[in-house]
């Protein structure tokens, strides 16, 4: 328990700090790693560059999630974003599995308007991050760590829909009181944190990357789901009218320089199949294929062997 109120005090005290030397209007003169490190945040994913990852090299089964469904939290309008996190009397949310070794707690939330990742260069009204450390780390100690911090990243697309006022239902009572800057919520409340997922958890991008403000360590494993959460029009311009200093609050760009890994749902939940995906299959279903025939010919191989008297030898399949 005291771990856990020193690590939300120390997340605080480095953002309160932060805060108040960056603006997204001077991206070129932010500190730390922003403008000399090699693998910043974000990019554009590029749907047939992603390395399906079907053997499970990288991502090693589904994410694992414990503990989002209450979760007890306090808001804040800090200037650049509005923001949700714990209250330390409350059991700590764990996420696993997937491209993560070992468990990640959950910290806090944040929005994003417009989207700071791209699918195939298209942007996205607004994105979701979920800012998770590696369980048993303290602040600094996930900051000099490749492996440190574990982001989710929720892609909102917007509908007029009625029923897509469910998504943020949760939280858009909060959005009032948090228009103005340096503005918080009064009160504590509990909220499921799942209604804020993308409907498919498991269909994702991940790659290695950086905090996305001021310094951009380069310590985030980033796993953006591809499958967007739909909101409402009406709570998107609730959230546009929130004061962060400028209309949106997104960090451009940065160059993509490295693997991004896409899970196997991702795959089948596509309605139109990327062409990588249809050859991963093709590839995957010929290399069976010529196990399945290899194995044919070595038995009728054996067959002639054993009439000749000669050592048989052993038949498998390779997969």
């Amino acid at each position: 328990m005291f771990e856990a109120i020193v690590i939300l005090l120390l997340v605080g005290v480095k953002n309160s700090l932060q805060s108040e030397h960056w603006s997204y209007d001077y991206e070129t003169r932010w500190p730390g790693e922003c403008t000399e490190g090699k693998y910043q945040s974000p990019i554009n994913i590029m749907t047939r560059s992603a390395i399906v990852d079907k053997h499970g090299l990288h991502i090693r089964g589904p994410l694992f999630f414990r503990g989002y469904d209450r979760v007890n939290v306090t808001a804040v309008n800090n200037g650049h974003t509005l923001k949700w996190t714990i209250v330390e009397d409350f059991p700590t949310p764990l996420v696993s599995g997937g491209p993560l070794r070992g468990n990640y707690s959950f910290l806090q939330f944040h929005l994003h308007w417009l989207s700071e990742h791209a699918i195939d260069g298209m942007k996205y009204p607004m994105e979701i991050h979920m800012v998770h450390i590696k369980t048993g780390l303290t602040v600094d100690e996930a900051l000099e760590r490749p492996d440190g911090l574990a982001v989710l990243a929720v892609l909102c697309q917007v509908s007029s829909e009625g029923a897509s006022e469910f998504a943020l239902g949760e939280i858009a009572a909060f959005f009032p009181q948090l228009v103005d800057r340096n503005s918080k919520y009064p009160n504590p409340a509990v909220i499921d944190v799942f209604r804020l997922m993308s409907p498919e958890p498991q269909s994702f991008y991940t790659y290695h990357g950086s905090l996305t403000t001021p310094m951009c360590q380069e310590v985030v494993t980033w796993i953006v789901m591809d499958q967007p959460l739909i909101i409402s029009d009406t709570q998107y311009k609730e959230i546009s009218r929130v004061d962060v200093g400028r209309i949106d609050n997104y960090r451009s760009l940065q160059p993509v320089n490295r693997e991004i890994y896409r899970s196997v749902p991702s795959c089948g939940t596509l309605s139109l199949p990327t062409l990588l995906c249809f050859l991963t299959s093709l590839i995957h279903l010929s290399s069976s294929l010529t196990g399945i025939i290899s194995k044919g010919v070595c038995t009728l191989v054996n067959v002639k062997r054993k009439f000749l008297g000669s050592k048989v030898r052993e038949c498998n399949v390779k997969n």
